[in-house]
């Protein structure tokens, strides 16, 4: 510790005051400071009163309520602030989230019950997001190409956001239904921005594609294949947030908050259309024309275990998961009584 000098006369006492009131400074800066570095605790900013969530997110359709909880100030009213940033895919979030770089992360499904399973992460799911309707998560193709139908597709390339995960699974579920040998496929990762302009140049066969890229996609003259989220997928639960329970537990009410906020956003968004589409250009840069054209699938506002078996089976079914093991349940998060 540094010591004030301390000088004779007035002018001593005028610079130990100033040294001692310099220091103090230092010291309340370093004390907020630790706090505000810490990525594994809700940050509370002490001016503004306000808790600040660090949040990662990606340029989808799949999140719309969540800008637009922000633009309507849903999360101020909990006292929340929401930090975004973006992510390339859902399972780029979950290191970030062990990590503390992220206090929540929006990502699939299968991503989440994969980390939670596999006891890398102590993933608690604290909002849902996204669920799939006809339309949202198709499989597209270049007409003009070598691949007329699903069978084609043996022996070449599609392209995928993330290996063995939901845009995969769904992907060789649906092509399994129509008698397609999917380990004759090669599955190759590419973000989902990248996926429309591949097509087009040909680099890959096909590309398992999401709103607002697809879309994209059909500007450039590319068609559907097959509909991924059709039959045995048909409604299935894509993507959510969550947190770790650490975080959770140690931030029940920004927990409990964040999910207030969102369900009132996932409610208003599910029932309003233009609100999602007003939105879309903001922050995932499409034109407004082509956010009229994409296709929009359901935004639940509950956070329900019944909903989310089916992604369960999705996994059992395609090895990624024993069989009768995961309790989905137990990656839920509930808020503490008087907060619901």
């Amino acid at each position: 510790m540094v010591r004030p000098v301390v000088q004779a006369g007035r002018s001593g006492r005028s610079l130990t005051r100033s040294a001692l009131a310099l220091a103090a400074g230092i010291g309340l800066l370093l004390t907020s400071g630790c706090g505000l570095l810490s990525g594994s605790e809700g940050s509370e900013d002490t001016e503004s009163g306000m808790t600040t969530i660090n949040l990662g997110t990606m340029p989808a359709v799949d999140v719309a309520p969540l800008h637009l909880a922000k633009e309507k100030g849903y999360f101020a009213e909990e006292g929340l602030k929401i930090n975004t940033s973006t992510i390339a895919g859902g399972a780029q979030g979950i290191p970030k989230l062990a990590s503390g770089e992220l206090d929540i992360t929006f990502g699939n499904w299968v991503s989440f019950i994969r980390a939670k399973q596999e006891g890398k992460v102590d993933i608690k799911a604290v909002s849902d997001a996204y669920q799939a309707r006809k339309g949202t998560f198709l499989l597209m193709h270049m007409p003009d190409s070598a691949v007329q139908q699903p069978a084609d597709l043996e022996g070449k390339k599609v392209a995928v956001n993330t290996r063995a995960n939901l845009n995969e699974l769904t992907a060789v579920s649906a092509l399994k239904t129509r008698g397609v040998d999917t380990s004759k496929i090669e599955f190759v990762t590419m973000d989902f921005p990248d996926m429309p302009a591949a097509l087009d140049r040909g680099d890959v066969a096909a590309a398992s594609v999401i709103e607002p890229f697809i879309s994209r996609a059909n500007q450039l003259g590319a068609k559907t294949l097959l509909d991924q989220t059709a039959g045995p997928t048909a409604n299935m639960p894509i993507a959510g947030y969550a947190a770790t329970s650490e975080w959770t537990e140690q931030n029940p009410d920004a927990a409990a908050k964040f999910q207030k906020a969102m369900s009132k956003a996932q409610g208003e968004a599910n029932g309003d259309r233009n609100a999602v589409e007003e939105l879309l250009p903001d922050y995932t840069k499409i034109e407004p024309k082509t956010a009229s054209l994409v296709t929009i699938g359901t935004y639940p506002s509950t956070l329900e275990a019944s909903r989310l078996k089916s992604v369960v089976s999705l996994m059992e079914n395609n090895g990624e998961l024993p069989p009768n093991e995961f309790d989905i349940n137990s990656m839920l998060f509930q808020p503490p009584k008087g907060d619901e």
